[in-house]
């Protein structure tokens, strides 16, 4: 038996095992997770912390962010996806009469389009966390609990994927690695011209809210 083979096995015995410790109430958080409206609060907050630290050039920062997450999507979903072709667990046919599959409000059953690999949630969840901690680290003062809150986050959207049947775990990876791989060379291109320049900006809106006082940066 070959390694994909085996990847394809785990992957299968995985969303097999999850799905059959389903409950109502895992159904509907998991689904309230997956739609992503649960997290609006953490999106306002990176927004406002992303001006604060940066004021005038906030907003060209936001349209960064706007343009890298649709990036990501246009190049998993209408790119990748289709060229891999994988499905997702609810098409495959020994498995989708075994699969519980969680119900949507409508009242219809949600198993997602045909393509799987790589997984879009993960892709955009990772990529998100990366830019905020990229553009925010430096100002933080709880800067690692807001990682460890962002590594949470990541984690908690994948895991839905997962539980809704809807990815396999290897698509999660994927998913990583592609928002990883867009998100590390912006970064990658920025340290070229554009740090220099942010951290300037940065530093005199600082100066002139804290009239010239010293910047105190806790790190805890």
């Amino acid at each position: 038996m070959s390694l994909l083979e085996h990847i394809n096995d785990f992957d299968r015995w995985a969303v097999m095992a999850l799905n059959q410790h389903y409950t109502p109430f895992m159904d509907r958080l998991m689904w309230e997770v997956s739609t992503l409206y649960l997290w609006i609060p953490l999106y306002l907050t990176v927004a406002l912390l992303l001006y604060l630290s940066y004021r005038r050039r906030a907003f060209r920062i936001f349209v960064i962010f706007v343009a890298i997450i649709m990036c990501v999507n246009i190049l998993g979903d209408e790119i990748l996806k289709p060229l891999i072709g994988r499905p997702r667990p609810a098409y495959v046919s020994d498995m989708a009469s075994k699969l519980h599959l969680v119900t949507k409000p409508n009242g219809h059953r949600y198993f997602g389009a045909h393509d799987s690999h790589p997984s879009g949630h993960a892709a955009t969840t990772f990529a998100f966390i990366m830019l905020s901690l990229y553009y925010l680290w430096t100002t933080l003062r709880r800067r690692h609990f807001f990682l460890v809150f962002g590594i949470a986050y990541v984690l908690l959207v994948s895991f839905s994927r997962i539980y809704l049947c809807v990815h396999y775990p290897t698509d999660i990876l994927g998913g990583y690695l592609l928002g990883g791989l867009i998100v590390t060379s912006w970064i990658l291109f920025l340290r070229k011209w554009d740090a220099p320049l942010l951290d300037a900006y940065r530093m005199e809106d600082i100066d002139k809210t804290y009239n010239h006082s010293p910047l105190v940066i806790t790190d805890c």
